[in-house]
């Protein structure tokens, strides 16, 4: 068999064991969210959820590895396990998969995620389960990441909005609402720099064209920043977007 066919065989094989993974995975969160819905607002539960979230995407990381298709480099995440108390984890955003990777790694922690991505049957149920807020209306996602992190809570949020936009450069303005719940809960902001070396996933490479070659990430947890007391929102965004831009450049 030439090296084309067993690419494309490989490729196959890979397109299939994912579909199958994310079907039954998320055939499980939907009938546990179906369980536990009456006890869907209890922190417990939510952590529960948080677990299995990050059990289901270790297990892809791992399907990813084993047919060659991704690895990530991971540096500097020990500092994430000493962070006493709330804190943000705030990566840049240039592929899709940027999540499965980051929730394999990092300690069970509540996602602000796309809202049409959390109302999607698919994944309404382990959205659900987790406790994952929505990225719209942005009012009442900037106040509930603060009522979490209030609570001692951890939340990931990609300060940019969406996947970087390749007219943009390494990385899109970043969102006020970022710089809002960074002001208003007054805790650590640390920078995730997130580099790979192929296209595959971002803006707009759609889902099902699988790369040629494997691809190799790297993730870097920069040092924390906080804003200041009297520091406004997009002063505090621009700092913050100055640290990535010395990093990825």
């Amino acid at each position: 068999m030439t090296q084309d066919r067993l690419g494309v065989v490989r490729l196959t094989l890979v397109t299939l064991t994912s579909i199958l993974f994310w079907s039954c995975s998320a055939l499980v969160f939907l009938l546990m969210g179906l369980l536990l819905w009456p006890l869907r607002r209890y922190p417990g539960v939510q952590r529960f959820g948080q677990r299995w979230l990050k059990r289901a995407f270790t297990g892809y990381v791992q399907v990813l590895g084993g047919f060659g298709i991704a690895t990530c480099d991971y540096s500097g995440f020990e500092k994430l396990q000493r962070q006493a108390g709330g804190y943000i984890v705030a990566p840049n955003h240039p592929a899709m998969w940027d999540v499965v990777f980051l929730l394999s790694k990092l300690e069970p922690m509540t996602c602000i995620f796309k809202a049409s991505l959390i109302r999607n049957p698919l994944f309404s149920g382990g959205a659900m389960l987790a406790g994952l807020i929505p990225n719209a209306p942005a009012i009442r996602m900037v106040k509930r990441a603060v009522e979490v992190l209030g609570l001692g809570g951890r939340v990931l949020f990609f300060p940019e909005g969406t996947r970087t936009r390749r007219s943009e450069g390494v990385l899109n303005p970043l969102q006020g609402s970022m710089g809002l719940v960074a002001k208003h809960s007054q805790l650590p902001v640390w920078p995730v720099l997130v580099q790979t070396d192929s296209a595959y996933l971002s803006k707009g490479w759609p889902v099902w064209r699988l790369p040629r070659r494997k691809t190799h990430l790297r993730m870097r947890v920069g040092e924390p920043v906080i804003c200041g007391v009297d520091e406004s929102v997009s002063d505090f965004n621009e700092r913050l977007r100055a640290i990535y831009l010395k990093s990825l450049e």
